[in-house]
């Protein structure tokens, strides 16, 4: 007995053993048979973390795991990652594996998975990776192999998807979808149970969000037929946030695409719900919506979907006598009717028609409606319709919640439009009837991050096919008043067709105050504040032409008066020509451009003529010259400068140093300089306070500045009454490297200077001294150092001198007492 229990007890412990390593001795096969098969069908990089094979974890079934799957893009998809696997997993039935015959599994569960689809402009999709085959294709029998793959079900855990379509302008982002299929696959006809649960659905179409961390499910039964690829819905239920749907019908797959016979209603369908599909507007509110009225939504689709045909499909939406009032409010929303369809009947997708028949709502007895109807959309739209109304904002706000807004006013508005779109493109505008205006009175907005506000007192806009008129528009935005009138042409295409818009305007205004439009009332009044601008994107789209005259812009503390010129937009860029104003005590005109082709990148190419602007007025007037120049404290006096300059903007607006370039000259009659860093470090190197407030007479500078460094040419000037001759650079990081060669009076040289020359003979001779003031360092920390040479070498010119006249001085004499000798 012993015996047999030692023999028993080996085999189960090399049973055991050979459970623990066979895995691993198949294991580098396995995977080196799936990366070979990977590579002769998939055309991308796919790379596999691990695999796993354990005979425990299920036995006596052969646990099997594929983990942290990707699949990455090759051409213009190299750096895009279209799949990413966190674990496949199943387990296979050993058994049915040997026989030949059949292959158990169980359940298939693919988890953690993200899909990132992407269709380019092209019609490219970065999921068209399967290599083609060049094997030659074998007839089919019509008999079904033997041979059966039998499993369980299949789940999908924690799966995300993004589809980026660039042809169709859509994004459709799925943070989480899970989902359970089970059914019977080994027959020839079966029931899939099917159970699906979505989470965080965003649609976006053509630039506008139609669903926002919505929720979806599926609970289907489906009667599939294996054997033709048939699967027909029976009992089932989609719900999309709280907007329940019945789906009748079948779908079949085809060599070459699919067969659809499928018909979609609204089971549970009331306006409530339908607000639903909107969560991010609705949500908060919809609880306490009272609501009136029926909704009907049915969609279909019926035919061979194909790569070059379309199944004929459409839907209805329809609201009849609704009513929405929300319980807090006094006034609701009446007589609600919609009748809006889309109908396709097969074929080419320009036979598609769009139509809103009917779209009519009241607010205490105002009428609003709005009807269009399209046709060929694809080939050359047919549009007509009409928008016919009033909206008294005042009652509306009355009716719908809009929280902190305040708003009022009257809108009337009654337009007509029919024609096909090659009219217009062909500005053909005879052929294209549009008709109507639309006028406004009264109309203030605000709310508490625009507390300013605005008030359109009056505007009336006149509707042809060819133009907009803007025949008046009196508004007011705080302080601020504008007066505008002109033309909007081309404005079809533009709202059609995303083509260019042109427009040609006059602005007028007594008062406009920027400082409305910045950090806010608060924040503007504290002086030591500096304002901040943001970069602001100019669409490339607009073609307009405005001719501005302003008799008073406030910006920070400054006011700037007499504003006239032209300003041209145009191809993401706004050009300025002959843009004069008076600022600074002083006057400027401004020609140049700024360009937002690259709005992360701005740039921006002017050209200034600036007549005496006062220095101080700048100072204490602009917040970013206290920041940018702060060597302008404490000065005085008047410049002139011309200059050109180009340079990119950082998303503050402010200039990029190491990109500016440009060149200029500055001109003062002028300029008194006192309590500077600079001066105060050059009177300490004299000994003399005189130099802590100096002035500088007239001067003609000339600069160049070359990505960011300043170089100043040599220039003439007085500086506290002294001929000087400046010149120097500053470099882009604010280093400063300035000389000053200036003609000093000896006695303004300081004691110790002057106790060294007055021991030379003949230095007494000599009333101005030639000095170079070195100026290294910084704005804020500047380095002031005399440089003698000059002087050193006018002294020693002097006492040769001295030398040379006493020499002859003393040989006059000898030769004067040697006459007297001679001549007694």
């Amino acid at each position: 007995m012993k015996k047999f229990l030692k023999i028993f007890g080996g085999f189960v412990v090399l049973l055991l053993a050979l459970l623990i390593i066979l895995p691993f001795f198949f294991k580098d096969k396995i995977m080196e048979r799936v990366k070979t098969e990977i590579n002769n069908t998939i055309d991308a990089e796919v790379k596999i973390g691990d695999l796993s094979l354990s005979m425990f974890k299920n036995f006596p079934n052969l646990y099997i795991e594929l983990e942290n799957v990707t699949v990455v893009g090759k051409n213009e998809f190299a750096n895009d990652t279209l799949a990413s696997v966190g674990s496949l997993y199943t387990a296979v039935d050993l058994a049915s594996a040997l026989s030949g015959t059949q292959l158990k599994v169980g359940t298939i569960v693919l988890a953690n998975t993200k899909v990132n689809a992407i269709v380019l402009e092209s019609g490219k999709a970065n999921w068209d990776i399967v290599k083609e085959s060049d094997e030659a294709v074998v007839e089919e029998t019509g008999e079904i192999s033997d041979f059966k793959v039998i499993f369980e079900e299949v789940q999908i855990e924690d799966f995300a998807l993004r589809y980026d379509d660039t042809t169709l302008k859509t994004i459709l982002v799925i943070d989480d979808l899970d989902l359970t299929l089970n059914g019977d696959f080994t027959v020839k006809s079966t029931n899939l149970n099917v159970k699906s649960q979505i989470t965080g659905i965003d649609l976006d179409y053509d630039g506008v969000k139609y669903l926002k961390k919505a929720d979806a499910t599926l609970d289907a039964l489906i009667a599939a037929d294996l054997k033709d690829m048939i699967f027909t819905f029976k009992e089932n239920k989609l719900t999309l946030n709280e907007l329940v749907f019945g789906i009748d019908g079948s779908v079949g797959m085809l060599e070459d695409g699919y067969s659809l016979d499928l018909k979609m209603n609204a089971q549970k369908a009331d306006i409530k719900t339908f607000l639903s599909m909107v969560p991010d507007v609705f949500k908060a509110d919809v609880k306490g919506l009272e609501t009136i009225g029926s909704l009907a939504l049915t969609a279909f689709v019926k035919g061979d979907y194909k790569d070059d045909y379309m199944p004929s499909f459409g839907a209805k939406f329809a609201v009849n006598n609704a009513i929405v009032k929300y319980p807090d409010l006094p006034e609701s929303v009446n007589n609600i009717n919609i009748n809006a369809e889309v109908n396709h009947p097969g074929g080419d997708l320009d036979l598609l028609t769009a139509d809103v028949n009917a779209f009519h709502f009241e607010v205490a007895d105002n009428p609003f409606d709005v009807e269009i109807h399209i046709k060929n959309p694809i080939s050359d739209p047919n549009i007509n319709g009409l928008l016919k109304g009033v909206i008294d904002f005042a009652k509306i706000r009355h009716a719908i919640p809009m929280d902190s807004v305040k708003i009022s006013g009257i809108v009337t508005s009654d337009i007509s439009f029919n024609g096909k779109m090659s009219a217009i493109e062909k500005k053909e505008y005879e052929k294209f009837m549009a008709k109507g205006d639309v006028n406004l009175k009264n109309f203030e907005f605000s709310t508490p991050d625009f507390p300013q506000g605005i008030k359109i007192i009056s505007s009336v806009l006149n509707f042809t096919s060819k133009y907009i008129s803007l025949t008046s528009f009196n508004s007011k935005i705080g302080a601020s008043d504008i007066q505008l009138t002109g033309k909007i042409e081309d404005y079809i295409p533009y709202v059609l067709k995303d083509e260019v818009l042109k427009g040609n305007f006059n602005l007028t205004s007594n008062l406009f105050d920027l400082n409305e439009f910045m950090n806010g009332k608060e924040e503007v009044k504290t002086a030591s504040d500096t304002i901040p601008l943001t970069a602001v994107e100019i669409p490339a789209n607009l073609d307009l032409r405005l001719v501005s005259s302003m008799k008073l812009i406030r910006f920070d503390k400054m006011n700037v008066e007499n504003v006239k010129g032209l300003v041209v937009v145009k191809n993401a860029k706004a050009q300025l020509t002959d843009l004069s104003m008076d600022m600074l005590k002083g006057s400027m005109i401004m020609n140049g451009s700024y360009n937002t082709k690259d709005i992360q990148k701005p740039i921006i190419d002017f050209g200034l003529d600036v007549t005496d602007f006062d220095i101080s007025s700048a100072y204490e007037s602009l917040s970013m010259i206290k920041e940018m120049l702060p060597i302008a404290m404490n000065c005085s006096g008047k410049i002139s400068s011309d200059l050109k300059i180009t340079s990119l903007l950082d998303h503050e607006m402010n200039p990029v140093m190491n990109t500016m370039n440009g060149n200029g000259a500055i001109h003062s009659k002028m300029i008194v300089i006192k309590d500077n860093k600079a001066f105060d470090a050059l009177a300490a190197a004299l000994k003399n306070d005189k130099y802590k407030r100096i002035s500088i007479t007239q001067f003609d500078m000339d600069f160049v500045i070359t990505d960011g460094n300043v170089e100043v040419k040599p220039f003439e000037a007085k500086v506290a009454g002294h001929p000087a001759s400046i010149y120097g650079t500053q470099s882009v990081d604010g280093k400063l490297n300035f000389t000053m060669d200036m003609k000093l009076p000896k006695e303004e040289l300081g004691k110790e200077v002057n106790q060294y020359f007055d021991k030379l003979p003949g230095f007494d001779e000599i009333k101005e001294l030639d000095v170079a003031v070195n100026i290294t360092g910084t704005v804020d920390n500047p380095n002031v150092k005399l440089d003698l040479s000059k002087a050193i070498k006018q002294a020693q010119q002097a006492v040769a001198k001295e030398l040379e006249r006493r020499a002859k001085k003393e040989l006059e004499k000898k030769g004067k007492d040697l006459l007297k000798k001679l001549f007694k």
